[in-house]
């Protein structure tokens, strides 16, 4: 097969449009609306790339420095003795203040996505007359063709989560990578087969739920502003309880007990219909899978509200990179000798014990060190340990 201009343009053009277009009505209105088949995979594919190769830009130049900006150096953990000392406590400021503007960044980065294809959701849900009544969500099935905007949304979603695969699998894991990586495959999986088997209705509430708290997700944690921190973390916990955890029961329950009212248990391909029972179960337990996900994650958030209550601020959890020990920097690396065995021993002490216990150091899982009172006692407690190594 000669390679030709129109065959080149052929093979390109399912990957950066939408394929299978076909003439329809959308609200009584004629318009193209796209069926499905193969050549979807390509769209998917070059979405997964774009948004991967937009994270990277997007980091580095704009986000990254953004964050290098606005946020502080954090201060050094207690008054150096020496300039040996002292140059090291700046330096793990200064590697604090680093990985704070990479999380930042990341934030940043998901928070941005999450706010564009929510509106995105909303914006196809408000097209939709009650589009949240059974009537809409199982009367219409199958619902097929799709309007443009509802298939660029839903490709465009599955190629998200390939992109969010191959960022937790090229980075640094972090201590939920396993959980992470299970709610993504998840996600492919409750994607896939919603679009493949014309779910697409309930398919677009329930990423409308999810994508909504992800917004709210609270960047000032990192800015060292910890009365707005553990504000913006209450209104995160409330719109994690109506979205995630009541929103979603009420979509399982939904489909538990409605679907079946509207859809017959059939296998007919011809006509986009795929309801059989199997099919029907299977979406359920998929459903209850990311429930059962999301009510783990939100046991943790109660956690951090326990925290906040307490008067320790909001300190999440849930995703903090397990890099203690790339924070901990060693004195060896001093060059000048003027601490002795037992005071280098001291200091490193204090970097272990601020390490254990600060929530800065300990992946960032304070960032702005709300927690760092009990950190810092088992700094102290490092440190007098050095001081009598020193002795002995």
């Amino acid at each position: 097969m000669s390679l030709t201009r129109e065959s080149v343009v052929d093979f390109v053009r399912p990957f950066v449009e939408l394929s299978y277009p076909v003439k329809g009505f959308e609200n009584g209105v004629p318009t193209t609306l796209y069926s499905k088949g193969r050549l979807d995979v390509r769209y998917v594919i070059f979405w997964a790339v774009v948004f991967s190769v937009l994270r990277h830009v997007s980091m580095k130049y704009i986000l990254s420095p953004l964050a290098r900006r606005v946020i502080p150096t954090p201060p050094l953990d207690h008054k150096p003795t020496s300039p040996a000392m002292e140059r090291h406590l700046k330096r793990v400021a200064a590697k604090k203040k680093e990985h704070n503007s990479v999380r930042f960044a990341e934030q940043a980065w998901a928070m941005a996505y999450c706010t564009v294809f929510w509106t995105i959701g909303m914006i196809i849900l408000h097209r939709i007359p009650n589009p949240t009544s059974p009537e809409q969500l199982w009367g219409t099935y199958p619902y097929t063709p799709l309007p443009a905007l509802t298939k660029f949304y839903y490709l465009a979603q599955l190629g998200w989560w390939f992109h969010q695969l191959y960022v937790i699998n090229t980075e640094k894991p972090r201590k939920d990578h396993w959980q992470m990586f299970g709610h993504h495959l998840l996600s492919i999986a409750l994607i896939g087969s919603s679009y493949l088997a014309n779910y697409t209705r309930i398919g677009v509430v329930v990423h409308s739920l999810m994508d909504f708290c992800d917004i709210l997700l609270p960047l000032l944690r990192y800015m060292a502003f910890s009365q707005a921190c553990d504000a913006a973390f209450v209104v995160f916990l409330v719109s994690w309880i109506v979205t995630r955890q009541v929103g979603l029961f009420l979509v399982i329950k939904s489909a538990a007990v409605e679907a079946p009212k509207y859809i017959a248990f059939k296998w007919d391909p011809a006509n986009g219909h795929y309801l059989t029972k199997g099919m029907y179960y299977g979406f359920i337990i998929l459903l209850s899978i990311l429930l059962v996900l999301c009510t783990v994650w939100f046991y943790m958030a109660i956690m951090v509200a326990v925290r906040v209550v307490r008067g320790q601020g909001a300190e999440d959890t849930r995703s903090d990179s397990e890099d203690t020990d790339d924070d901990a920097i060693s004195l060896e690396d001093e060059d000048d000798g003027v601490i002795p065995n037992g005071h280098t021993n001291g200091v490193n002490g204090h970097a272990n014990g601020h390490a254990n216990g600060n929530g800065v150091t300990n992946g960032i899982t304070n960032g702005n060190g709300v927690n760092g009172v009990n950190g810092h006692s088992s700094a102290v407690n490092g440190h007098a340990n050095g001081l009598k190594n020193r002795k002995h």
